[in-house]
């Protein structure tokens, strides 16, 4: 598919296909044990990436109020302190929580 006339038909997506269709032909000739080593490095530097970010940002926005820290009536005029963030706007994410953990 790295032909010109495909290359001219999807315009400059042909050659992001033609990348990919070169990285699906470098894991074909990987082993079936290489591909699960490379998979599990993968998710081992992404673990290390996400767990790296909770340390530096351990909080993130309220789900519930959207980091407002209010709970508004149906009207709108009216409101009082969110429940579930008591009112700060910010819960601790899940990854700090296991940093936190482990401190213990």
């Amino acid at each position: 598919m790295t032909d010109p006339v495909h290359a001219v038909l999807l315009g400059g997506s042909g050659l992001v296909l033609a990348g990919l269709a070169a990285a699906a032909d470098a894991a074909d000739a990987l082993s079936r044990p290489e591909q699960v080593a490379v998979l599990v490095i993968a998710a081992l530097i992404l673990s290390g990436l996400y767990l790296l970010a909770c340390t530096l940002w351990p909080y993130a926005n309220c789900p519930r109020c959207a980091g407002s820290g209010k709970s508004r009536s149906p009207s709108g005029k009216s409101f009082r302190n969110c429940p579930r963030c008591k009112g700060t706007g910010r819960r601790e994410r899940f990854g700090r929580r296991l940093l936190n953990r482990g401190d213990r």
